[in-house]
């Protein structure tokens, strides 16, 4: 079974398939060109669409969908907030990647700070840790945070935000 995976950013779309291994095939980037609000949604939409075409022309069995976002996802609607993306205040990308992907496909959207610490858990400099701290300085500045192989959101959602704390 194998992953689609899509990084949203701030100017960006990168996408890939990863197999179980953790190779990577099949890997675009899309630049976002100004969009804003639902264009971005659709387009996000559109490449995940694309990907689940290839997986299945090439009989690659998805299971899952990951996708990373530059700000908030809100847990208990599955809305997001992302500041560096104009028209996302609790914006309903769930519900967006939902109307193209099979209802047998979960859909997974968390922080771009806590995706970062996933994989390092995953693949990287925290693989066989129970609990590290990953710090992103980027246009922002995020940390994920893993206690006892669970993330911490905190209230609201908005933990390891840093760079958007009032000192």
């Amino acid at each position: 079974m194998a992953t689609i995976t899509l990084d949203i950013g701030g100017t960006k779309i990168a996408s890939a398939i990863f197999l179980p291994d953790g190779s990577m095939m099949f890997n675009r980037k899309r630049l976002l060109k100004g969009r804003t609000g639902h264009e971005v949604g659709k387009l996000a939409a559109d490449i995940l669409a694309k990907l689940l075409t290839v997986a299945r022309k090439s009989r690659i069995r998805i299971d899952g969908v990951g996708v990373c976002i530059p700000g908030i996802v809100y847990s208990q609607t599955n809305r997001v907030w992302a500041p560096n993306i104009p028209g996302w205040d609790n914006y309903p990308l769930y519900e967006e990647l939902r109307c193209v992907t099979p209802p047998e496909t979960n859909i997974y959207i968390d922080s771009d700070r806590t995706c970062y610490m996933y994989g390092e858990m995953w693949q990287g400099a925290a693989k066989d840790c129970h609990s590290a701290v990953f710090i992103a300085v980027e246009t922002g500045i995020g940390a994920g945070i893993i206690i006892d192989g669970h993330v911490l959101h905190g209230a609201s959602d908005i933990i390891g935000a840093t760079g958007w704390m009032a000192l």
